[in-house]
């Protein structure tokens, strides 16, 4: 049923945002980055290219939302524990995640095309990279305050070093991101785990 023909109830933006953002993350997994069209996007949603043109700039930034809406509350550090215990966690919530096809091949697709699509690279950085690193910032302070001795390099430094080793595995390499990988890994940067000993 196309958007003006929809009878009143709850507002039609709401349902009309909701449904473009489904039909985004639809297309993406199902049939990949490639030929993906915000005349498909409008099509698979039963809305006009006008309805999304006033809710984004551009298909790259109605894609970076649809997948952003879909992973991050997945993505959010434990809210029980210690700091280092919730980071550690959300190290591994990061890695699971990233293990799932359903996310996997749609991040993948975002950030090889992002290399040839301004528009799509700035997205990526505004609407997911900036989000997950202040997350990650946040908690990694509170880890050095805990934790003095786990590591005093500079919070930048150990993001570039954890969640870079995760998305080199994911990116180039091809690895699993298996749980006793990323241990190996934190111990590595932050030093052996306090709560197993």
């Amino acid at each position: 049923m196309r958007e003006q023909e929809q009878r009143p109830g709850r507002p039609r933006s709401e349902r009309a945002h909701r449904a473009i953002l489904q039909a985004a993350r639809a297309l993406l997994t199902d049939e990949g980055l490639p030929g993906l069209s915000v005349d498909a996007i409008a099509a698979h949603a039963g809305v006009s290219k006008n309805t999304i043109y006033r809710r984004w700039p551009n298909k790259a930034a109605v894609l970076m939302d649809a997948f952003t809406e879909a992973t991050s509350a997945k993505l959010e550090p434990p809210r029980e524990g210690t700091a280092l215990m919730r980071f550690r966690g959300q190290v591994h919530r990061v890695a699971q995640l990233m293990s799932e096809p359903a996310a996997r091949r749609p991040f993948v697709a975002l950030v090889a095309a992002s290399q040839h699509d301004p528009e799509l690279a700035t997205a990526l950085r505004e609407r997911f990279v900036a989000t997950r690193r202040a997350v990650a910032m946040g908690i990694i302070k509170e880890v050095q305050q805990e934790h003095p001795t786990a590591s005093p390099m500079d919070p930048d430094v150990l993001i570039d070093l954890v969640y870079g080793a995760l998305y080199y595995r994911l990116l180039i390499t091809g690895q699993d991101l298996d749980a006793a990988s990323v241990d190996k890994l934190l111990d590595a940067v932050l030093g052996p785990n306090p709560e197993n000993t």
